[in-house]
């Protein structure tokens, strides 16, 4: 085990982080609590950024993802690599250690694995997913998170069962990213399977995630991270153009009492004709939650408000025991949000509609998957 590591399951348990673009990482820096947070950096300055908050943060939680699963297609053959300035670099053994002890000698809290995009099985091909824990478990670390960036897909009951036998035989730590186009759990199947892999993998980590991230703990993960953007909040599959262009950013806002990101044009419309919500964040100090413009500084105030609703749900579910009552709160924070729903509508006289999500994780919740043995000895009796 490398120096600076504790047991990292103790270091990644409950803990929230934000997962940020490496040039806002300082505006968000202050809001992060020591004890319970954390920061997850993309972009190539990352390495930079991270050495610095650790030289004069040293206990900050920070940790980089090389976001290789938004640019290459996983193989079997070649399930890591990485966007070098000298082009695409596919990584054996001895080039993934390499990557992992980089991350660490800029001091990474902990390393996080390049891996590439995992599709959907196609007829029960399981050989990309079986290869990315294969050669993870060939690593003699301590030290490091294997991601499997995954489609929604391997969430439907067809395919759950082969996704969780892995990350059950994944000797480290795993963090998950669902991709899909828009919410993956907008999706039938797709967040009862989540539950029951949270339920079935206690060393499951919810990766570039939103408030997924609470229901996931809820129901037994490890820990989370949550994207302060939209772009961080579900996985990517890989494009050709996936550069994309810029785009003026524009204020978006977690809505606490709904469980809901929302862009401030849309409070604005809903509020325009009463006097809308106000917050009382460490950034918002009983400010309105309409007042943020497209302005920069407004954008950046419109993130670090976020995050501290983010700490301070956080804040709540820390304080509560795993198992049932951590759940019980949960329930509670979807019924308090169904009746403030309820409520915008009748002050603002709209449809203000509940999201399916939202509804989806107020139902009940399914089981843990049997283990595999299980599972067999399940199906060569067939039905009772």
């Amino acid at each position: 085990m490398r120096a600076g590591i504790e047991g990292i399951d103790e270091l990644l348990r409950d803990r929230l982080l934000i997962m940020v673009k490496d040039q806002s990482a300082i505006d968000v820096l202050p809001y992060i609590p020591a004890r319970t947070g954390g920061l997850v950096l993309t972009g190539a300055a990352a390495p930079v950024r991270c050495r610095e908050i650790r030289n004069t943060l040293p206990e900050a939680v920070v940790v980089m993802d090389h976001s290789s699963h938004t640019q290459q297609v996983a193989t079997a053959d070649a399930p890591f690599g990485l966007k070098t300035s000298y082009g695409w670099r596919d990584l054996d053994l001895a080039g993934l250690n390499e990557i992992l002890d980089g991350q660490r000698d800029n001091k990474a809290s902990y390393a996080v694995t390049p891996t590439c995009f995992i599709p959907a099985d196609q007829a029960g091909d399981t050989s990309v997913l079986k290869a990315v824990v294969r050669q993870a478990n060939l690593l003699r670390r301590q030290d490091t998170v294997v991601l499997l960036p995954c489609s929604w897909r391997w969430l439907r009951r067809s395919s759950l069962p082969h996704l969780t036998e892995q990350i059950r035989a994944c000797r480290h730590p795993v963090g998950l990213i669902m991709q899909a186009d828009g919410d993956p759990l907008d999706r039938a199947e797709a967040p009862e399977g989540l539950r029951q892999l949270c339920r079935s993998c206690p060393r499951l980590v919810l990766w570039r995630t939103d408030l997924a991230a609470f229901d996931a703990m809820a129901h037994g993960a490890l820990g989370a991270a949550v994207g302060a953007s939209a772009i961080l909040r579900h996985g990517m599959a890989p494009r050709p153009d996936n550069g994309g262009g810029g785009h003026k950013p524009y204020p978006v806002v977690l809505v606490r009492r709904l469980l809901r990101y929302h862009r401030v044009a849309t409070l604005q419309d809903w509020f325009a004709h009463i006097d809308p919500w106000a917050c009382d964040c460490t950034v918002c100090k009983g400010a309105v939650l309409t007042r943020f413009t497209d302005r920069e500084t407004d954008v950046v105030a419109a993130l670090q408000h976020t995050v501290c609703e983010l700490y301070g749900l956080h804040d709540e579910l820390d304080g509560t025991l795993p198992g049932d009552e951590r759940i019980g709160w949960w329930r509670q924070q979807l019924a308090d949000a169904w009746d403030y729903h309820r409520l915008l509508a009748s002050q603002t006289n709209t449809e203000v509609q509940f999201p399916r999500v939202l509804q989806a994780w107020r139902r009940p919740s399914p089981p843990a998957m049997p283990a595999a043995a299980e599972r067999r000895s399940q199906d060569q009796s067939g039905p009772s």
